[in-house]
């Protein structure tokens, strides 16, 4: 049977991820879980230290490192402070159906300022009466000349209050099921998005997590990712 050992590239991640949090993490962990204030400044640091979008291929200015990578660099996040992880985590997270099925403009407009300053995104799948089932969904896009409107709620999103970009799973014909699912990414400052108060949660305090609703908002077709219909499986 074959032996399995990390790469010694694998190796020095694991190690700097776990310095950064000996030294930026763990000592403010309780303090943020126990306030449930949001880190900004460790997601700052994070950023500075190229522990985020690890998984931007290197043509748009990451790393492009692999989702193992990236799993590695969870596991010594989240040995932290999990709050934190998860929110560094979500980030990946959201981002990744763009580097998966947006075309090579739509990731230098839309990924690229990622790359520039410590922002965050969110993955905007569950929805109060659907939970996370992706076929289910309640968020409709309708056609509008060259826009969406996007109407609907989204429930338990992390990195809610603080994210630039909303990835936004939704539906433009609730008949059709997974084949009418579509997946927008919405910029945070667009008119008829609200978003909620911080929920008050159990355990990961530090990680943002809130309720979005979005009421006529106009989304370019040009950040529609992939093509109507391609929403279920770019969900899953």
């Amino acid at each position: 049977m074959a032996g399995f050992r990390l790469s010694d590239e694998q190796l020095a991640l694991k190690e700097m991820a776990r310095k950064f949090i000996e030294k930026e993490v763990i000592p403010v962990a309780g303090k943020y879980d126990s306030s449930a204030e949001f880190p900004k400044d460790v997601i700052q640091k994070a950023w500075e230290n190229g522990l985020m979008n690890i998984t931007v291929p290197e043509k748009f200015g990451g790393l492009g490192l692999g989702v193992f990578d990236d799993v590695l660099l969870n596991e010594e996040l989240g040995a932290g402070c999990l709050g934190i992880g998860t929110s560094i985590a979500v980030n990946t997270l959201a981002l990744t159906p763009i580097l998966l099925f947006g075309n090579d403009e739509q990731i230098q407009r839309l990924v690229g300022p990622f790359m520039e300053a410590p922002k965050l995104a969110s993955f905007c799948l569950t929805e109060p009466g659907a939970g996370s089932d992706a076929g289910s969904l309640s968020t409709t896009a309708k056609e509008d000349g060259d826009s969406y409107i996007l109407n609907g709620s989204k429930m338990w999103i992390t990195n809610a209050g603080f994210a630039d970009l909303y990835t936004v799973f939704c539906t433009v014909d609730k008949s059709l099921k997974s084949k009418g699912m579509a997946c927008l990414v919405v910029p945070r400052d667009t008119p008829g998005i609200s978003v909620g108060k911080p929920e008050d949660k159990m355990g990961q305090k530090a990680s943002d997590t809130r309720a979005i609703s979005f009421e006529n908002v106009r989304v370019p077709k040009a950040n529609l990712l992939g093509k109507i219909g391609d929403g279920f499986k770019i969900a899953l």
